[in-house]
């Protein structure tokens, strides 16, 4: 299935409450196995933005909702459309976001109305295309008193060491990296994007990276944004 049509809620974690502007959660996908993580950027404003929106069993939406009212629900992928029209459904005034270079392959699930050029920026938010991807990839960039966190999708994984065919494409696994049939799809121009990654890694406050699949960058995220570097 390649998106959900009524509200349906797999197997989460409970909400990570990192900031007051930022929070995120894990979920997993209808194979019970691979993981994924929405994340919640708060604007200036009071509202937020949905990257990656998975939806959540009620008491985990009430809270969502008390945190800031839905008004961007960002689909950061063509492979990230599964929840997509059941959020809009839900808040049918939330634009949706997606990446210029995908954006034919998320309206067949759900009408786009913004990309990552003209999507909300405050102060502390803004939306960038990564560079040599034709606009097929972005991140969030969230500046708070913490230090500066990226919010990025599919360039960066984070997964477990696993092999079989599946360990194959997403290769390689067990640190962060740029999976194999992500370079395949996705980048055009290696260098542009590996020197694009080292900005990144060389921001001097960086604090985190959360990634929509696996564990996030944290404990070093330059040294790790570097580790991933080399995979491109």
């Amino acid at each position: 299935m390649a998106w959900f049509t009524t509200w349906t809620v797999l197997p989460h974690e409970p909400l990570q409450k990192v900031s007051p502007k930022l929070w995120w959660v894990e979920g997993t996908m209808p194979d019970g196995k691979t993981k994924r993580k929405m994340t919640l950027v708060r604007l200036r404003d009071g509202s937020l933005v949905v990257h990656n929106a998975v939806a959540l069993s009620e008491p985990e939406m009430k809270e969502l909702e008390a945190f800031g009212t839905p008004a961007y629900i960002v689909v950061p992928g063509a492979h990230h459309r599964q929840d997509a029209r059941i959020w809009k459904d839900r808040y049918p005034a939330a634009k949706v976001i997606a990446p210029a270079g995908v954006k034919k392959r998320v309206a067949q699930a759900v009408p786009v109305e913004l990309d990552y050029r003209d999507a909300p920026q405050d102060d502390a938010v803004k939306f960038a295309y990564f560079d040599g991807c034709k606009q097929k990839e972005g991140y969030i960039e969230l500046r708070d008193t913490e230090g500066t966190t990226l919010v990025v999708n599919d360039i960066v994984f984070n997964l477990p060491k696993f092999g079989g065919p599946m360990g194959f494409i997403l290769a390689p696994t067990g640190q962060p990296s740029l999976p194999r049939a992500i370079r395949w799809l996705t980048v055009s121009d290696r260098p542009a994007l590996r020197e694009h990654v080292e900005r990144l890694a060389a921001i001097p406050d960086l604090k985190r990276v959360v990634l929509s699949h696996g564990k996030n960058l944290e404990s070093d995220p330059g040294a790790e944004l570097r580790v991933a570097r080399a995979t491109i």
